[in-house]
């Protein structure tokens, strides 16, 4: 808006800092060096995809409504973009051309984040996500990721995209990743992340150890243990709760198992949670580092979990033989419901269920099965971690596995305050590429995130009580919402500059390098 002084006033938010960080990282360069366009162009591909990022991170807007936040923000004082210039073909067109270059493009900032910033890769952390779509997208492109029908955690059926992140441990970064059809298992992912991560790599100075990949079940296959020796990599993960595992943690006896160091930072006293004891396992031709544990607290909870499902099946079944007649006319169809209420809550193989006439009325009677019961109670808080990795102890093995919640947390990241979905696109091509600018947009909300948090050593007791009474715990999205009003004015043809910041503001700039 403009005053009658002749002064422009905008809302910059976060622009200023996410144009810096990318400008350090050379994101235009980047994108300009693998997607080249003809001379007489406005606007490089560079500068659009630059544009993307920055309005990730200060006000996520679909495509088609793209110029809306470019006539709100500092877009042009700031990136140098008029906003008219930012329409729906304009944008689509950088996507089509960037879904050829996904690769080159997201490992060339990674490694340039590693470079530049100083990121530890001895420890990344590996898993996939997914996104959800509506329509029947038929006629995809080859060679991009492919909407297609897949089972979600949840385990229901529905159309998605996966797509799968390198964490690093220091910072949470998510230095590159990738999207993968929607109907993709878990365990084939991941020697094509592992290729990609080979690319990512390639040029890096060595660091030591090899990176230590951590990740969930679905990590664990023959194809992967052999993937991770071939490629010298370490890789700790769990071992699926299958049949023979189980019958081996069963055997186990509590007194065998030593306390760990490990402490959640939920835990108010000094006494150990957490038991280990170490052995071996056979897998692919290599002796893997096996780890069992104990959980005194998920034993705990899932054994209170437990009686609460007999207490609420109990009621169930009472309502169930109290129900109407008609509803229920044989005693198979009532032992088919009971059946169904049992196995709901959790309880087969747990109870024992009876069916008997009673008035004229079938009634269905539940006893608690306390020999199964208590087979079921020793497997309670147990499971094993699986390693190559020989050297590190026990107490940092499971550590490391304990921070498997850092990519877990940046998927919510990118879910939530970078807002992937709802993606209003058709085709698959520009899908993947769209994927890929969250997934940078994503990378510099974690570098947000981590520079604050590294640089509240430099400030004084004063500056840390204000900083920890306006935001807290520094995440991405309080440093965020913190910046969102930040304003830039100019005068009509003079410099634009930051209008009046609140104390906590310029606190964050400094921290963020920003001057």
């Amino acid at each position: 808006m403009e005053y009658e002084r002749g002064l422009v006033v905008r809302t910059a938010g976060a622009l200023p800092v996410v144009a810096a960080l990318c400008e350090q990282l050379g994101l235009v360069e980047a994108v300009d060096r693998f997607c080249p366009i003809r001379p007489l162009a406005e606007y490089t591909h560079g500068q659009v995809v630059l544009a993307l990022v920055c309005n990730r991170l200060t006000q996520p807007r679909p495509l088609s409504s793209f110029s809306d936040w470019g006539e709100r923000y500092a877009v042009a004082e700031t990136l140098g973009i008029a906003s008219i210039k930012l329409n729906d073909d304009r944008l689509g067109r950088t996507l089509d051309v960037l879904a050829d270059h996904l690769d080159e493009v997201l490992n060339l900032i990674g490694r340039r984040t590693i470079e530049r910033f100083g990121i530890s890769l001895g420890e990344l952390h590996w898993d996939l996500t997914h996104l959800t779509f509506t329509g029947s997208y038929g006629g995809q492109e080859e060679g991009f990721p492919q909407v297609r029908k897949g089972r979600t955690p949840e385990r229901t059926i529905v159309r998605q995209v996966q797509a799968g992140h390198w964490v690093s441990a220091d910072g949470a970064l998510a230095l590159t990743g990738r999207s993968f059809d929607g109907n993709q298992g878990d365990p084939n992912a991941l020697e094509p992340a592992l290729a990609q991560l080979d690319a990512l790599r390639q040029g890096l100075a060595e660091q030591e150890p090899a990176p230590l990949v951590v990740g969930d079940s679905k990590l664990l296959s023959q194809a992967n243990v052999i993937a991770f020796q071939r490629r010298g990599l370490r890789f700790c993960c769990p071992h699926p709760k299958d049949a023979p595992l189980q019958r081996r943690l069963a055997a186990l006896a509590e007194r065998d198992f030593q306390p760990l160091a490990y402490r959640p930072q939920r835990q108010k006293d000094d006494e150990p949670r957490y038991l280990a004891r170490e052995q071996q396992i056979e897998l692919a031709g290599q002796t893997l580092r096996a780890l069992f544990l104990l959980s005194l607290d998920d034993r705990e909870a899932a054994r209170a979990q437990r009686e609460r499902q007999w207490t609420r099946l109990e009621e169930e079944i009472r309502r169930l033989n109290g129900g109407v007649p008609r509803y229920t006319k044989t005693a198979d169809e009532l032992a088919g419901k009971a059946k169904a209420k049992i196995e709901r809550r959790g309880l087969s193989g747990l109870v024992r269920l009876s069916v008997a006439e009673h008035t004229g009325k079938p009634q269905a009677g539940i006893e608690r099965d306390e020999q199964a019961i208590a087979e079921a109670a020793r497997l309670d808080g147990r499971y094993c971690l699986l390693s190559n990795d020989h050297q590190l102890t026990a107490d940092e093995l499971f550590a490391a596995y304990k921070r498997q919640h850092l990519i877990e947390n940046r998927f919510r990241d990118w879910k939530g305050p970078l807002a992937v979905r709802p993606v209003f696109l058709h085709n698959n091509r520009r899908i993947a590429a769209l994927v890929a600018i969250i997934s940078l947009a994503l990378l510099l909300y974690g570098l947000i995130e981590r520079q604050v948090r590294r640089g509240l050593g430099a400030l004084t007791e004063r500056e840390r009580r204000l900083l920890t009474q306006r935001i807290g715990r520094a995440t991405g999205k309080k440093i965020l919402d913190q910046l969102s009003d930040l304003l830039t004015v100019r005068s009509r043809d003079g410099p634009t500059k930051i209008a009046q910041p609140r104390p906590v503001q310029q606190l964050l700039l400094r921290l963020l390098n920003h001057p």
